[in-house]
């Protein structure tokens, strides 16, 4: 597995004529103030990362850029300050979410989508994201459902009209489900990115690409990333496999710092379609969810009205 070690190592040291003494440039400042807590700069800047490598690295002019740049440190940011509103009051509350409750959590995933940990490594890997990345967005949530619970659960109601309006629009989704067997190249910066599109629309062969122009961990093996249930995926990959058959590749998928091509080596059709009381409780806890995450904006809104909140970007 390959490790990327970037070591900076800076010394700023200053002699003074009269006395001896030892100064630091200070570097780091304050962007955010919510409340008894500050969001810095060095917070901002490691959070915005990833982001910022990939809009430095697209074609866009300068100007561009910098408009961009501005829109995305300003939500980066948004989503800094909401972070420390939650856990401020996740302490008012009495909430706290231990190792143990994101190992379970995690089991429980791996468990759903008959993942091992290899695999899961694996399909963490094809979305831009590490194990530890992956357990710090699980407490998130894990917090952010705890909240919801205490907070909002009585204003959440489901009624059988919306379960079968969900049903008659997503019908497709519950039928017999598919596992998919995919391989991905992942690459940086547009120049490398137009050369694997150049090699794969000339028909060359997709594990060959990846070996010689992936970036994953899993480059030396053709990209191979294993059979998954689709249902695993983020978002952003369901889309980006839509209309994808067998043998055919996606459009490149932006994963912030990155971009990845994701390759359909097969699809594998599992089991039957489930009954309509599992059906009706799947649609009945997509659409709690659905709830829950409404009324945890309009109680994020409140929260925020309510806060003190000074922004100094």
């Amino acid at each position: 597995m390959r490790k990327q070690r970037d070591i900076i190592l800076v010394f700023i040291l200053a002699f003074f004529w009269v006395g001896t003494c030892l100064a630091q440039e200070v570097v780091d400042r304050i962007v955010a103030i919510v409340n008894d807590d500050i969001v810095t700069l060095s917070q901002l800047d490691a959070a915005a990362a990833p982001y910022r490598k990939n809009i430095e690295a697209s074609q866009e002019s300068l100007d561009r850029k910098k408009e961009i740049m501005a829109q995305m440190y300003a939500q980066v940011l948004n989503q800094l300050v909401e972070s420390s509103l939650v856990t401020q009051e996740a302490k008012r509350m009495g909430i706290a979410v231990d190792d143990t409750d994101v190992d379970k959590a995690m089991e429980n995933f791996k468990k759903e989508h008959n993942l091992d940990q290899e695999r899961l490594e694996l399909g963490l890997a094809a979305q831009g994201m590490t194990l530890g990345q992956y357990r710090e967005r699980l407490r998130e949530q894990i917090l952010q459902g705890m909240i919801v619970s205490r907070a909002v659960r009585a204003k959440i109601v489901v009624t059988d009209k919306e379960i079968k309006a969900y049903y008659d629009s997503h019908y497709q989704d519950f039928k017999a489900k598919k596992k998919y067997h995919l391989k991905n190249i992942i690459v940086r910066g547009a120049t490398d990115l137009a050369t694997v599109q150049g090699k794969l629309e000339s028909k060359a062969d997709f594990s060959e690409v990846a070996q010689a122009y992936s970036i994953g961990s899993n480059a030396s093996s053709g990209g191979e990333l294993g059979e998954f249930d689709i249902s695993s995926f983020s978002d952003e990959i369901k889309k980006a496999l839509e209309g994808v058959g067998k043998g055919q590749y996606t459009k490149p998928v932006d994963m912030g710092d990155s971009f990845q091509i994701l390759y359909v080596a097969d699809i594998i059709s599992q089991g039957q379609s489930p009954v309509q009381e599992e059906v009706e409780k799947q649609i009945q806890d997509i659409l709690y969810r659905e709830h829950g995450e409404a009324q945890f904006k309009k109680w994020m809104e409140n929260l925020k009205n309510s806060a003190h909140i000074k922004v100094m970007l």
